[in-house]
């Protein structure tokens, strides 16, 4: 500390803290903080706050039980009375979430302490869950009101504590999506803990295998030695001599592990004519709202999260220059053609009757700031500058930028756009899955191709999990389809909207129409074809064909026809959201009877937050808690005689009575309200359903100039892809 800050503690008071070894992501712990009064003292009705990050995902602070977890305590001298408050939103962003200890009956003086236990455990509980995500430090905010004004002052010296990944949970095991016959490949493993956080170290060597598609008898073990680097394993694997779809699995490890990604290995003169290259164009750090720094973002999407290409994109909001440059700054450092594409870029943060949010992406080394307010900046530049969203497009048209706009925090409005900016939308993040993206810009004439994201807030790209927090389902993913692995090659793809996104899992798409790639406009005459293959990343329930927002028509497995034999699990299948803005969550707290069966198995798909999904199982039934976001969720029940007996359902937004006799592969709606919530029960053979499907549609001609036309995919796991559409037009008849 330099004398100013020693004269401030004096008068401010300080904070007494020992700092505890690092702990483990998601753990109970129970710690001290003491803040001892300065020369001011506290007056009546003043008193400190402790404040944490926005993004930060502790379990919620509470006063009431000391036999419950995440009981806080404070105390002082005797004869003045503290009153503990916690407010989601008591400071300023980013520090938002924020423990108030207010004096009352008296005031403090100099060298009065107050003592506040976290997660006291004095009366039996476990403690405080921290966060669930790795941060080192996990910083506190400590501020004192010595006059009682409510005007705080930061103490010079604040606590923290690092956290470490918790114990190892799974292995992730990850491939290319394609290669050649002959063709080096690298395996990529790294193992996480149960909230996603990736070790940084493995004692553990996984034996691992090769597995051909429609081969699984012969399985190639991987023979090679790893390099290890900061918790992963690299196999440089010599070409596969055999073409197919190939998979790696975990053969014996420490820890569970499922199926890499599908790799699909052609020979030469079959290979597709783009490569597919994964990335994660959306994402802040603690430069902005979110945590770790945009270095370690795009380490991170290279490193862990096994990403081709990546862009950080900050609230403009909280941008001022010094920020901007170190944020351009890390992206043209990180980028390494032919290993790494980054792209500059910002989130323009209007307000959504301004526009809403808007990602800005450049293919530009030196981008300028073009922020809709500095309201939080550094800069103290409160008023409106290139706003609303037309000033916006305005000054991009100079350069070259794309904006993509997306639902997160502030929707965007999708009331406007510019054609040669606006190519893209996001359908999919870690706040959800808005698929009523699409049917809003169809209707306003945007023509644009699909991207997902993470727009996660933890520097974790290409692996963003909602942990504990308002996140609903993992961050999604874009598949770009490109020659090359550099900027321009990136830029010309998804310009032409040659890409698709999934809802984080690398699942493997072909799709043209008439031989055109995904993104492109075509001409016809008359009804024509879409084709291509679906190699997924778990059992495949049907790829659907749209004409603008509409399903079209279905190409589901055999094992879903009439009469194909197999054991038919129930499956109960829900989703939606409540509202378009932040406060969409549904909440699916209930429970499931079953009558004249008994339940031998339950599992659930779709969920990443460990703390939700079934709570309580026997063989008469459960109960569950779960949220969604827009995503969709699933529970797969087997049942001891299959086809028999009764389900009675109870949950908030619909409950259901129904013989399982009904049943059959297509599913039956039983609830539907918007915003794109419903509840789907069939009886499918789980067992039975492909990994891989190949597809034709003869889809009919439009009646309207570039008519929208796509393809979607759907998984058992809840997982799904949408490619970029078709734009078509009829031909006119000659005369």
């Amino acid at each position: 500390m330099d004398a100013d800050d020693q004269e401030r503690q004096r008068q401010w008071g300080r904070v007494i803290w020992e700092r505890p070894p690092a702990l483990a992501a998601g753990s109970y712990q129970s710690f001290t903080l003491r803040y001892t009064a300065g020369s001011l003292g506290i007056d009546e009705n003043g008193g400190v706050r402790i404040s944490f990050r926005f993004v930060s995902d502790f379990a919620p602070l509470q006063f009431d039980d000391p036999a419950a977890d995440n009981w806080v305590t404070a105390h002082t001298r005797p004869g003045i009375r503290l009153a503990l408050e916690f407010q989601r939103k008591g400071n300023v962003r980013p520090f938002q979430k924020t423990l108030f200890v207010h004096v009352l009956d008296g005031s403090l003086a100099e060298g009065d302490q107050i003592t506040i236990v976290f997660g006291d455990r004095s009366g039996g509980a476990r403690g405080w869950r921290i966060q669930t995500f790795v941060e080192e430090p996990f910083p506190f905010r400590v501020e004192a009101d010595p006059f009682g004004t409510h005007d705080y002052v930061v103490l010079p010296e604040q606590p923290g504590f690092d956290i470490r990944p918790a114990e190892p949970h799974r292995y992730h095991l990850n491939l290319p999506s394609q290669a050649r016959v002959g063709e080096p490949v690298l395996l990529r493993v790294k193992c996480e803990d149960v909230w996603g956080n990736p070790l940084r170290a493995l004692a553990d060597r996984p034996r691992l295998a090769l597995v051909r598609e429609g081969d699984e008898a012969r399985p190639v073990p991987v023979a090679v030695a790893p390099r290890h680097d900061r918790g992963v394993l690299s196999y440089a694997l010599p070409g596969l001599a055999e073409p197919g779809v190939w998979r790696a699995r975990l053969a014996e490890g420490a820890v569970a592990g499922g199926p890499s990604n599908p790799l699909r290995v052609t020979a030469p003169a079959e290979a597709p004519l783009w490569r597919m290259w994964w990335g994660d164009f959306h994402g802040q750090t603690g430069e902005t709202v979110g945590a770790g720094t945009v270095e370690g973002y795009f380490d991170f999407g290279r490193h862990f999260g096994f990403l081709d290409g990546s862009c950080h994109q900050a609230n403009d909001f909280q941008v001022d220059g010094e920020v901007w440059r170190r944020i351009v700054n890390a992206g043209n450092s990180a980028y390494e053609p032919g290993a790494f594409v980054t792209f500059n870029g910002i989130e323009w943060s209007g307000n959504t009757p301004m526009g809403g949010d808007h990602n800005v992406l450049f293919n530009e080394e030196d981008p300028p700031l073009y922020r809709s307010t500095g309201w939080l900046a550094r800069d103290g530049k409160k008023m409106e500058e290139v706003a609303p969203l037309s000033k916006l497009y305005a000054a991009l048209r100079r350069h070259r930028a794309m904006t993509i706009p997306h639902i997160g925090g502030r929707p965007a409005a999708l009331d406007r756009t510019d054609p040669a900016l606006e190519r893209l939308v996001e359908l999919h993040s870690a706040w959800g899955t808005f698929e009523w993206v699409y049917t809003r810009a169809f209707a306003k004439g945007f023509k644009v191709g699909f991207v997902c994201n993470s727009d996660g807030h933890k520097s974790r790209p290409g692996a963003s999990y909602p942990g504990a927090s308002t996140f609903g389902t993992l961050g999604g993913l874009t598949c770009v389809l490109a020659n090359e692995k550099t900027r321009d090659a990136f830029w010309e793809a998804l310009s032409r909207r040659r890409c698709y996104g999934t809802t984080g899992q690398r699942i493997y798409v072909e799709a043209t129409a008439e031989g055109r790639p995904m993104g492109a406009d075509l001409e016809v005459a008359g009804p024509f074809t879409v084709e291509g293959r679906v190699h997924g990343t778990a059992p495949l329930l049907g790829v659907d064909l749209f004409l603008e927002d509409r399903v079209i028509e279905t190409q589901a497995p055999e094992a879903l026809g009439a009469g194909s034999g197999g054991e038919a699990w129930v499956v109960i299948r829900c989703g939606g959201s409540r509202v378009y803005g932040r406060g969409r969550r549904v909440d699916w707290k209930g429970s499931l009877a079953l009558e004249g069966n008994r339940l031998e198995e339950a599992t659930m798909h779709g969920l990443f937050n460990p703390l939700q999904g079934i709570q309580q199982r026997d063989a008469t039934g459960l109960r569950f808690d779960f949220i969604t976001t827009g995503h969709s969720v699933n529970l797969c029940l087997r049942l001891e005689t299959p086809g028999r007996g009764r389900l009675v359902f109870e949950s908030g937004p619909v409950s259901f009575d129904l013989d399982v006799a009904e049943l059959g592969p297509a599913p039956r709606r039983l609830f539907e309200q918007p915003i794109d919530q419903f509840l789907d029960v069939l009886a499918c053979p789980v067992a039975a359903l492909p990994l891989s499907l190949p597809f034709r549609f003869t889809a009919p001609a439009p009646e309207k100039p570039e008519t929208p036309y796509f393809v979607r995919v759907r998984q058992l796991d809840e997982a799904k892809a949408w490619t970029s559409p078709f734009y078509v037009t009829r031909l006119a008849a000659p005369r």
